[in-house]
């Protein structure tokens, strides 16, 4: 059997070397030192645990001393506690493997952020938990097989260094890229011609800049950085100006229709050479790609190689937003035929492509629309049905679906979020959404 000997209260009467007493919270390794006799201070009181002491406790317990390994390990507390000195954190079975397989773990984050740790692929909040057993820190202990069982007894002291009740859990958490946007808004890229002007006073942010500012992951960070329209210039990530992206889009759009691309493919390469004397090679490839799906059945040869094929609902879904962006309230039915104008001949729109960057009511008279995007609320759960439901007390499932779909994981649905953070009833014979909340 492994044994690690502790003292015990009630040996304090006995005053042995090494054991805790009620009023003293550390005990000396040094034999020469200070030690507590029965609550009075003895000085130079040379002794310490001694196989005599071992046999005299297991006695005491009524243990037999042959069920034990012949190694006894005794721990002594340091004279100075450096409590402080370490925090532990608690590491599931994916952490743990990350750090076994040497993939770096870091904690992100400004200084009055709440701390996160972030692996290659995911994030985790950090929350400080209290214990009642107290956790010894020692620098060296043996136990299981590597202890020895020969006929011979030994002592081998250990010394405590530490006594930790806290420790640190991490739970699995959506990255929190709200940071991401404000950061890159502070200077957005409005074409090369204004670079240098007065309004290009913000600070220009690297990819190893925002990992340590953005909590979030680096896959994480790359995934927002490509839902966002933000392109990587001269080793920087600039997020463009709306009315300059689209400025870039609607050329690329007018030289579609003119080389009949819009059947057949765009070619990158033709497409560079036109325009690149406008804009900047990075912002036409950036516009071209994140609007488009490459062509998987284009052939390997010299003239069908760069083949895009732009994709309706995205080229849609932005000349929807170039419409409402800046117009507040717009009359429904004047909307739509303003949209369907405004798209390349062939294509048609449809309200689902605008779902969570538009709100649609269609009890006002006439019936409006108005820009309100998913991407501008608030990243935290509650705060997100708060701002919700003083867009519109009530909501159905359809329209609220898209605003709350990103807050959702494998464990957590969209029924599930509205059971806990709405009340249902029923208006019309139709479920509405309301807040739990009362005014």
């Amino acid at each position: 059997m492994d044994e690690i000997q502790i003292a015990s209260e009630k040996e304090q009467v006995g005053a042995l070397p090494g054991a805790l007493n009620s009023n003293t919270e550390s005990i000396d390794l040094d034999p020469s030192s200070p030690c507590i006799t029965d609550g009075n201070l003895a000085i130079n009181t040379p002794r310490s645990r001694s196989i005599l002491d071992i046999n005299h406790i297991l006695e005491f317990a009524k243990l037999e001393p042959a069920d034990f390994r012949s190694q006894v390990q005794c721990l002594y507390f340091s004279e100075q506690l450096e409590n402080d000195a370490i925090k532990l954190m608690e590491l599931d079975g994916p952490l743990q493997d990350a750090l076994k397989s040497g993939e770096r773990i870091e904690i992100r984050g400004d200084p009055g952020d709440g701390a996160v740790v972030v692996t290659g692929s995911q994030t985790f909040d950090v929350k400080e938990a209290e214990t009642s057993n107290s956790m010894l820190m020692i620098s060296s202990l043996s136990y299981g097989p590597d202890i020895p069982n020969e006929d011979d007894k030994s002592i081998i002291k250990r010394q405590v260094s530490s006594i930790v009740h806290n420790y640190y859990e991490l739970r699995p958490i959506k990255p929190r890229l709200a940071k991401l946007r404000a950061l890159l808004s502070e200077n957005p890229f409005r074409g090369s011609e204004c670079e240098g002007d007065e309004l290009d006073i913000g600070k220009k942010y690297t990819f190893s800049e925002l990992q340590q500012r953005v909590q979030a992951s680096d896959a994480e960070i790359k995934r927002g950085l490509a839902k966002m329209n933000t392109c990587e210039l001269k080793g920087v990530w600039r997020l463009l100006d709306f009315e300059y992206a689209a400025t870039v889009l609607y050329h690329i759009l007018q030289l579609c229709e003119e080389r009949d691309w819009l059947q057949n493919g765009l070619n990158m390469t033709e497409c560079l050479q036109v325009l690149g004397e406008l804009f900047p090679i990075e912002i036409i490839k950036h516009m071209v790609t994140s609007h488009s799906n490459e062509n998987p059945d284009t052939m390997e040869t010299d003239a069908q190689k760069n083949i895009y094929n732009l994709c309706e609902d995205k080229i849609c879904k932005h000349l929807a937003e170039l419409c409402l962006k800046n117009s507040g309230k717009f009359n429904l039915n004047d909307f739509l035929r303003a949209w369907q104008e405004s798209v390349p001949d062939g294509m048609k729109t449809n309200l689902s492509q605008i779902e969570g960057m538009a709100l649609v009511d269609s009890d006002a008279r006439p019936p409006v629309i108005w820009y309100y995007s998913v991407d501008l609320l608030p990243e935290d759960v509650g705060e997100r049905f708060e701002v919700l439901f003083e867009e519109r007390k009530k909501w159905s499932l359809e329209d609220i679906t898209p605003y709350i779909r990103d807050l959702t994981d494998e464990k957590t649905t969209v029924n599930a979020l509205l059971t806990k953070y709405a009340r249902a009833s029923l208006t019309n014979g139709i479920k509405m959404f309301s807040s739990r909340k009362t005014n």
